[in-house]
């Protein structure tokens, strides 16, 4: 596994991001950096427009204005086929219900993406990061053996299995119990600063937000910091104790 280099600017730099539907402003302005091996959560009601954000970040959803920046990249200048390729060497996402693909094994699901990234070793990459969330011995299972704590954890194995840089997770603990929500969130803030990756997650748990190391929340289509606010813990977001 490379290690990656202590750089100063952020992996992620989301600049004046405006997104419209006809009769709705789902992102207005917003601006969002996130440095290497650091977590950052955005807290909000379903139908704030976290999920559009990630998609901007991750360069599925084109806003009207704005730049996305991601590992040196702006993607907005880019066209579909090289932003399709830059996602692939340096996005992970994680998906609310994991998104296995139930005709292939455990580790095949997870070995998928460096497969089509052209990693020789891409199996080997896929059961090295089962056995770091917990999964060793599962790789010959079908996904419909696994519970729900353990297909996320397959799940962020995946988002990991290309090294990126930024990973993505959208409600990764939203179907999931209390006590998987604790397990899944501590795995996927763990294997990812083992690796020195960005992580933001769009979450409306409070306990997944206090996990990060700063909490925002989406409220209007405009992004404010919880930890500047005096009502940081609302229901529907948190902030670090």
């Amino acid at each position: 596994m490379k290690e990656r280099t202590e750089n100063m600017d952020p992996l992620l730099n989301m600049r004046e991001i405006t997104v419209e539907l006809p009769r709705r402003v789902l992102l207005r302005g917003v601006n969002l950096s996130v440095r290497a091996g650091e977590a950052v959560a955005i807290v909000g009601p379903s139908g704030s427009g976290k999920t559009t954000l990630l998609n901007c970040a991750a360069g599925l959803v084109r806003p009207q204005s704005g730049t996305v920046v991601v590992a040196g990249r702006n993607i907005g200048e880019t066209s579909d086929d090289e932003t399709a390729g830059h996602r692939l060497s340096h996005i992970g996402m994680v998906f609310q219900f994991g998104e296995l693909m139930p005709e292939l094994s455990v580790v095949d699901n997870v070995a998928l993406p460096a497969l089509f990234a052209g990693y020789a070793d891409a199996r080997e990459r896929a059961a090295e990061l089962l056995s770091l969330v917990g999964l060793d011995g599962y790789g010959d299972r079908a996904p419909e053996e696994l519970s729900g704590g353990e297909t996320q954890r397959a799940a962020i194995a995946r988002a990991l299995v290309c090294e990126p840089a930024l990973v993505l997770a959208d409600e990764p603990t939203g179907s999931l119990d209390e006590e998987n929500v604790r397990l899944v969130t501590g795995v996927l803030l763990d294997a990812c600063r083992r690796r020195g990756a960005a992580l933001v997650v769009a979450t409306h748990d409070a306990s997944v937000a206090a996990s990060m190391d700063r909490s925002t929340r989406l409220r209007g289509g405009v992004l404010e910091s919880l930890d500047l606010l005096p009502d940081a813990l609302p229901a529907d977001g948190g902030r670090r104790p």
